[in-house]
Parts: structure tokens; C-alpha cells; sequence
């Protein structure tokens, strides 16, 4: 790989947990760039990026959104050859994951739920500035068991391990145990009665054979330069492809937000660059990087 790669993101991150292991898996060398948990990001803004969630997967001088996105980079452009075996079900072990995600928020422990951390968050977590969070986690935890019990006895059901099919990792397995890793370590539902290796033999197992990811940590000016200096890696989505629903020629200047988040909160600006079935491509900033985003799940206008 003749492009550099850097990963944006913070080690609370839960989906920045998923694709540094997922790299990790993949046999991809990678550097790190540190970000604040909470806005602003100043590092990010230097590039012109100001959509808010990590991570992000610079990879020369394009910078990949959205960590669904982004593990379909990885696992088509940038892993080794059979690093990660794949199959058709791994979208729907993705939506497992997903969801499993936004049910275990109610465990996030009360201490970090400072008033920046909730103002920062509440505008794509509603759930954090309930009044009644504090009351909502022996419920959560109950069903974070439940999933968990899922893992145990059905996605680990053949035995052998640590992985579901055995000892090779594969990108099913990384969509179904990076919210659980995440549950059980960053959360401390780990202890939790029921939650402990006793319960969970198996999908403890599994945690603990997980890779370590361990990449190079970049200073921000040494990232930003980097980028700024790199060629594009990408050869794909530069124009608008035929028959696009947009209805938006290249050129022209957008915004794009997240469709789950509050309306307005926090707009991508930038230049579309184009377009695939896959990606909305836009150029933001002064430096000409190129912001790849997902057809799903985004809203795309004409300024």
C-alpha cells in the first residue's frame, strides 16, 4: 500500500474499537490520530471535515465516514487476501451489532455523563439527557444479558472457538463482538452479576483471543501533513453517475447530515465530487481532500 492510512478516532470509541480491530484483523498497517471525545475537533476542521462522528479512515488524500463505509473499504481495497473470511450474512450480523449498540447505551455509567458529555451527545443520542437514564440500567443490563446469552449460545454454538467458526476471525465475528467488548469493558457490565466469565465461557473467550490493536500514534501535525501532501486513492465516484436520484451535477456545492441526527446539527459542506451507488463524494476545506460518505442513512441537498 503506497498511500498512507490514518485512523481517526478516540479509545473510548466504541465504532472506533470496531474498524481498528477489523484493521487489525485485516492485516492493514495503519497509524492513529487522536481526537477529543467531545467537539470541537480542530484537527478534523483544519481538513474542512466538520461532520462529527468517529472514526475516520484517511487513506491518502481521501477520508472515509461512517464505519459501515468504511470496513466495506477495508474488507474490498485493503486487507490481506484472506485475512478476514466474509460471507452474505454479514450485513445482517452488522444490524445485530447495530442495534445491540443503541440498547446498551442505557448502561453508560452515571460518572460519565458530565454536562459537556450530554450536550455534545444529545444531538445524536437523545437517550443520554433523559431524566430517568440513571433508572434505566438494571432493565439494560438485563437485556444486554439476553444478547449476550445470543452470543453464547447461538453465534458460538459449535464449540471449537474461540471464533464462530473456529480460529480464524472473520468480519461476521467482528460485527457481533465489538459492542459486546465495548458492554463489558468500557461500560463495566463485566461486573455485573451474570455478566462474568462463569455465565459467558465462551464469548469471553472470544474477547480475550481478539487481536490487540496497537498502531503508531501520529501527532496532528505530522497527520494533517500527511494528508494534505497525499495523492487521491480512490478512482471511483469522480462523476455523477447516470440516472442518479440527486438530480445534482458535479460541481455543485452541497451539504450532507446524518439522518439520524437532530436536523441541522451538524452539515458536511462541500463540493460534490460524485457519485456511485455505494458513495456521495464531496471536496471540502481549502487543501482539496475528498469526504466519501454512504448512499445509506445520509441526506444530501443543493446549498
Amino acid at each position: 500500500m503506497s498511500h498512507s492510512i490514518i485512523h481517526f478516532d478516540y479509545d473510548f470509541s466504541p465504532y472506533g474499537q470496531k474498524t481498528k480491530l477489523l484493521l487489525t484483523a485485516a492485516g492493514v498497517k495503519y497509524k492513529k490520530c487522536d481526537q477529543p471525545v467531545v467537539l470541537p475537533r480542530p484537527d478534523l476542521e483544519a481538513l474542512g471535515i466538520t461532520y462529527r462522528r468517529i472514526p475516520l479512515l484517511a487513506v491518502g488524500k481521501d477520508v472515509y465516514a461512517d464505519s459501515a463505509l468504511i470496513i466495506d473499504l477495508i474488507t474490498s481495497k485493503l486487507a490481506t487476501s484472506g485475512a478476514v473470511a466474509t460471507s452474505p450474512a454479514d450485513k445482517a450480523f452488522e444490524t445485530w451489532g447495530n442495534v445491540t449498540f443503541v440498547e446498551m447505551l442505557g448502561i453508560i455509567p452515571p460518572q460519565a455523563l458530565t454536562p459537556e458529555f450530554v450536550k455534545d451527545r444529545e444531538t445524536i443520542f437523545p437517550l443520554v439527557k433523559r431524566s430517568d437514564l440513571k433508572s434505566l440500567r438494571p432493565s439494560t443490563v438485563a437485556g444486554f444479558q439476553s444478547r449476550c446469552r445470543e452470543v453464547e449460545e447461538r453465534f458460538l454454538s459449535n464449540g471449537s472457538g474461540p471464533y464462530m467458526n473456529g480460529d480464524k476471525l472473520s468480519l461476521a465475528d467482528v460485527h457481533f463482538i465489538w459492542c459486546v467488548r465495548w458492554g463489558m469493558k468500557d461500560l463495566g457490565a463485566a461486573n455485573e452479576a451474570g455478566c462474568g466469565k462463569d455465565a459467558f465461557p465462551k464469548l469471553w473467550k472470544m474477547i480475550e483471543s481478539l487481536p490487540p490493536a496497537e498502531p503508531e500514534v501520529l501527532r496532528s501535525e505530522e497527520a494533517l501533513k500527511t494528508i494534505k501532501d497525499s495523492k487521491f486513492f480512490a478512482d471511483a465516484a469522480t462523476s455523477v453517475m447516470k440516472g442518479d436520484p440527486l438530480g445534482l451535477s458535479a460541481g455543485t456545492p452541497v451539504t450532507i447530515e446524518s439522518a439520524d441526527a437532530k436536523p441541522g446539527a451538524h452539515v458536511q459542506v462541500g463540493k460534490l465530487v460524485g457519485t456511485s451507488p455505494s458513495e456521495v463524494v464531496l471536496e471540502v476545506g481549502s487543501d482539496g481532500v475528498r469526504l466519501h460518505f454512504p448512499r445509506i442513512g445520509y441526506i444530501v441537498r443543493a446549498q
